[in-house]
């Protein structure tokens, strides 16, 4: 696997339609519903990510800030907001295409379709055994 030496956010820039599926405690059974919108957007050298959906019908919305990539570590450092007032620091790195989002014990998987009309989300968190098990599936539409 190839570590792509300038990783960029760009792909990601733009507005997203948002959908998918919250998956129970066994990582199978769908116990929610995810709809609503995601927008990333440049400011500068950094990308500022809102989130604005529906999870099981109950209105959620976070901020991420994306600082700039941190060549030495390999990773974009990552500060999440919610509007429970929750704080979250994570890391992005990005590979071969895949980006890969990291926080404490849960992380997701995204995925840019080659035309960039699309992209998905696999969400992971700890399991009963204390395994990452799958969390969320999210699907996302390109707007505009």
């Amino acid at each position: 696997m190839q570590v792509d030496r300038m990783p960029t956010m760009a792909a990601l820039i733009g507005r997203w339609r948002t959908e998918g599926e919250v998956l129970g405690d066994d990582g199978r059974t769908v116990v929610a519903t995810v709809e609503g919108s995601d927008v990333y957007e440049e400011l500068g050298p950094t990308v500022v990510h809102r989130v604005d959906v529906a999870i099981g019908g109950r209105r959620t919305r976070a901020l991420e800030v994306v600082e700039p990539y941190d060549a030495d570590r390999g990773v974009f450092p990552t500060r999440a907001y919610d509007d429970q007032g929750g704080v979250e620091d994570a890391t992005t790195t990005v590979r071969d295409g895949v980006w890969t989002f990291s926080a404490g014990p849960t992380a997701a998987t995204l995925r840019v379709a080659e035309d960039g009309a699309s992209m998905s989300a696999r969400w992971t968190r700890p399991g009963p055994d204390g395994a990452p098990q799958p969390w969320m599936e999210l699907r996302f539409t390109r707007v505009g």
